[in-house]
């Protein structure tokens, strides 16, 4: 069943009327549709989640750091952990209506203002993820209807996509799907280099390591291979993943193994599912509401899901530099670096495919081992995925609508043009 069917879970006495009354005519909140889970995210992060329990009962989860000085403290939970679970009924609804203006607060509070860019990059990019797709949901001047945010496929170890999107109108005959990584300034084109690979006593598991590729010189003058963490299937003998981290290293082997794995099986997933997460929406209203999803792409919804997939194009992706500051030109650099080999960076796209890798064991004992030696990750990277990426850069932070992905504003937006493999 796709995970975009929620039947049951809209069958729970008074969940429905809760999300019409209470949530989505609320622009600020977006719907993330799961297999019967709805999640009510804010600022990109995931504020409530209410999951279908047997017996046509609910369940709302809370992150405990989100509870505080709110009308959650006084209700009875099933589950205390660091994600809190209370039962759904009217208690539960009365504490939200309450508590709403606090719980944004604490949601916002999660990302410390404070902190140096270099930390909160990460955060301030899913802050803008969220508010994105709620300002062009609600913009009728958007060619874009923002379907699903955090998609992530259920059988493979690969990460979330930030953003999945959908034109509203047919282009070429048909609609365009586009998957976005959003982040914010250059700062958070960081490394997945895994310095603590290097701690043999704390560190038990699998690895790989370059042959060629080192570190950067410590003022000791001392460099290492480079490192990264992976997935090994031992009954199979293989490597199933490759662990990169957050940084464009890992977003470049993360959107192209999605859009080429398993003989593009994962795309057709996805489409599948948009046409349910749509359907749902459109049974909840959403699209009376606030959403803005066009003639066209609602009409789309009345086919049969296979006509529907086969109304959507192959996907292209973006990866989305937002807060760019006064100029996108150090992003384009900063970009430049992790794709292609420069003389300030010790391991990038291309370099990572040219190399020859070990793959390791570490016991987490003080030993590790070579499993396989000159392993190749090239088709970790697939030239191909050059074809069906865009890297674009604004200036602005909360984009009110998505159509810079076809129309660059160049007082405030560029497209970096580079070909990192030939």
């Amino acid at each position: 069943m796709s995970r975009g069917n929620t039947e049951k879970l809209l069958k729970v006495p008074e969940v429905e009327a809760f999300l019409k009354n209470r949530v989505i005519g609320n622009k600020e909140l977006f719907l993330g549709i799961r297999h019967e889970s709805i999640i009510v995210y804010y600022w990109g992060k995931n504020m409530i989640e209410l999951v279908y329990a047997e017996d046509q009962q609910c369940h709302v989860k809370i992150s405990k750091f989100f509870i505080d000085r709110t009308a959650f403290c006084g209700l009875k939970f099933t589950q205390k952990a660091d994600m809190m679970i209370f039962p759904f009924n009217q208690e539960f609804v009365q504490a939200f209506v309450e508590s709403y203006q606090e719980l944004k607060e604490n949601v916002e509070n999660a990302l410390v203002e404070s902190a140096p860019i270099e930390a909160k990059a990460g955060p301030l990019g899913q802050k803008y993820q969220g508010i994105i797709a709620c300002n062009n949901n609600a913009s009728p001047e958007s060619d874009w209807y923002c379907v699903d945010l955090n998609y992530a496929p259920e059988t493979t170890p690969l990460g979330r996509l930030d953003m999945v999107a959908i034109s509203k109108a047919k282009q070429d005959g048909k609609h365009r799907i586009v998957l976005i990584e959003c982040k914010y300034s250059w700062q958070a084109y960081k490394s997945g280099y895994r310095k603590n690979l290097y701690n043999n006593k704390k560190n038990k598991g699998y690895y790989i390591e370059a042959n060629g590729l080192k570190t950067k010189a410590t003022a000791k003058g001392q460099q290492h291979r480079r490192r990264f963490g992976c997935k090994y299937d031992e009954k199979k003998q293989q490597v199933v993943a490759y662990e990169f981290g957050s940084g464009i290293t890992g977003d470049f082997y993360n959107y192209s193994q999605f859009l080429f794995a398993q003989g593009g099986k994962l795309v057709e997933d996805l489409k599948a599912e948009c046409f349910d997460i749509l359907n749902t929406k459109k049974e909840l209203g959403c699209f009376e509401a606030n959403d803005q999803i066009g003639i066209e792409l609602l009409q789309l919804l009345s086919v049969t899901k296979e006509a529907f997939v086969d109304a959507l194009d192959q996907p292209e992706c973006v990866f989305l530099t937002v807060g760019c500051g006064d100029s996108t030109e150090k992003a384009e650099q900063a970009m430049t670096s992790y794709l292609c080999p420069g003389a300030t960076n010790t391991a990038d796209v291309r370099s990572i495919t040219e190399d020859k890798w070990v793959l390791c064991h570490n016991n987490g004992k003080g030993r590790s081992r070579a499993i396989t030696r000159d392993l190749s990750l090239s088709e970790a990277f697939p030239a191909a995925f050059e074809e069906r990426v865009r890297y674009l850069f604004t200036r602005k932070i909360a984009l009110e609508n998505l159509n810079m992905i076809d129309h660059l504003d160049a007082t405030s937006a560029s497209e970096l043009k580079i070909k990192i493999f030939g």
